[in-house]
């Protein structure tokens, strides 16, 4: 069994760390002959995640790396904080909104081992309610920004063609390569890093898994979705505490990745009207029923 860094970056995650580490170290316990780390990168935690973190730290023998910044840098810098740290022979870039279901990590790891095409696997992602997640997406194109933004994808979910982008027509139990599996949960092989380096700081918070799964894909390695390996996933509780400015950010990150991997100055121009006219109507929606 190889080697394995568990990559955790927290925010104000005082209500879903300590399960999270609880279930991650039960779940490696089992694994044998795993040589495990944890690298935790706080940014600047208002509430008692750091008290919460510090409390794990003096109960538990693991090795655990724990970086306290003081200052929220965003998500992806401090993604590549926890990155740069790892010494891990596989990286598993993990949310704190998560739990990990018994065996999962090990089946991630033993997929990998067993395919040396593949640089990335991905579990099934289980909502608290018990349903499956929609975590898979293939690369964004305009067309799939503009029937998000005209409701037709909402209006032809299980379409091939209008809902081609979020991959609702996808049921999410059967393995099978992707594009873009979440970055809720991602194991990778070093190599992958070594190939392709950490997330593109230019985006602050979203966007940064679509490019980095585009830049690994672009590299040649397969990117699977592993139904079997299970993990329970709050999904956008980071995004809810600051919905605002969330969505901003969401806006900002996606003319970003734009720009980066298919500009075309016209269409560019209707995608950026196009996101401040539905941006205002979101944020007006987020107040309107305080989500």
């Amino acid at each position: 069994m190889s080697s394995l860094t568990i990559a955790l970056v927290t925010w104000n995650s005082e209500d879903e760390i300590a399960e999270c580490l609880n279930t991650l170290f039960y779940s490696t316990a089992k694994i044998p002959n795993l040589k495990l780390e944890t690298v935790i990168v706080d940014n600047d935690s208002s509430d008692n995640t750091v008290k919460v973190v510090e409390n794990f730290l003096r109960m538990t023998d693991q090795k655990i790396v724990f970086i306290k910044n003081d200052s929220n840098l965003g998500f992806t810098k401090a993604c590549n904080q926890a990155i740069h740290a790892s010494t891990g022979d596989y990286v598993f870039i993990l949310n704190p909104d998560t739990e990990i279901f018994d065996d999962a990590i090990e089946k991630l790891v033993n997929y990998l081992d067993a395919h040396d095409d593949v640089g990335v696997v991905s579990p099934q992602l289980i909502t608290f309610s018990g349903n499956i997640q929609f975590s898979c997406r293939t690369f964004p194109t305009y067309r799939d920004l503009f029937f998000e933004m005209s409701l037709l994808s909402t209006l032809f979910p299980k379409s091939e063609y209008f809902s081609r982008w979020k991959m609702r027509y996808f049921d999410h139990n059967s393995t099978r390569e992707v594009d873009q599996p979440m970055g809720a949960a991602l194991l990778l092989k070093r190599k992958v890093l070594e190939a392709v380096g950490g997330l593109d700081e230019r985006f602050i918070m979203f966007y940064n898994d679509v490019d980095f799964c585009k830049r690994i894909h672009d590299s040649g390695f397969k990117l699977v979705f592993l139904h079997t390996a299970r993990v329970r996933h709050i999904q956008g509780i980071s995004i809810y505490k600051d919905r605002t400015g969330m969505i901003k950010i969401w806006n900002q990150d996606c003319l970003n990745y734009f720009k980066k991997h298919s500009y075309n100055i016209f269409l560019y121009s209707l995608l950026f009207i196009g996101l401040k006219i539905t941006g205002v109507a979101r944020i007006l929606r987020a107040k309107l029923l305080k989500i």
